[in-house]
């Protein structure tokens, strides 16, 4: 049947960001495109495919993709960023939630510019100003970190609150930094905030990458 064909289709593109992002762009040729996924299409349907049927297909799927876009338009309120950040790691132990959590109580520690504590399922990964390393691993005595990561800044963007119920919008953020390969160290999210902790030698690009974004989309709008 038609409807099943059309599934394989559409699932079939969906798995191939390069595709995906080619037919939402219009720049695929579908009978080519159809001859290339005739073979992986009749695997998925059991049984014979005319290469008209999944022409057919394609077209219909290119509206639909046309009416949604994939990648949201971002519109950023501002980027702020902090420099000579370091990450420390610890196993999350109930000695360890302890410690943590007076670091906040440390005059020093309250007064940093920069501080996020951040507990996962089995660790605890804590970001602060780069002379506060040493004092922090002190806290922890007698516990070893699991990681110790220094010349780090952070780069954070606010966005309008929205934008929570807009799909893709952190993957649109981040494909764009995925195509000038800037490795990203770790994630913090809030409510309407982002920051990227990143190596301090990629901060310029990035930078630049995230405020290109801020310009384009003023442009839209």
């Amino acid at each position: 049947s038609m409807i099943k064909i059309s599934e394989i289709v559409k699932d079939i593109v969906f798995e191939s960001v390069v595709d995906l992002s080619a037919m939402s762009r219009g720049i695929i040729n579908y009978s080519a495109y159809a001859k290339s996924i005739k073979p992986e299409v009749e695997l998925r349907a059991h049984k014979s495919v005319k290469e008209g049927s999944i022409v057919v297909a394609l077209s219909r799927l290119a509206r639909e993709i046309d009416a949604e876009p994939l990648l949201p338009p971002i519109v950023l309120d501002s980027i702020s960023v902090k420099s000579k950040l370091a990450e420390i790691a610890f196993v999350k132990t109930e000695e360890n939630k302890e410690r943590a959590k007076k670091l906040y109580g440390l005059k020093e520690f309250a007064r940093a510019d920069f501080l996020t504590i951040t507990y996962g399922v089995g660790e605890i990964s804590i970001f602060l100003p780069m002379h506060l390393t040493a004092r922090a691993l002190e806290a922890f005595q007698p516990d070893e970190p699991r990681l110790v990561l220094e010349d780090l800044a952070s780069l954070t963007v606010q966005f309008g609150e929205h934008y929570i119920e807009t799909p893709n919008m952190y993957y649109g953020l981040l494909s764009r930094l995925a195509l000038r390969k800037i490795n990203i160290v770790e994630l913090v999210s809030t409510f309407t905030e982002l920051t990227f902790l990143i190596s301090q030698k990629d901060l310029n690009k990035l930078f630049q990458l995230v405020n290109s974004m801020m310009i384009s989309q003023d442009q839209l709008t």
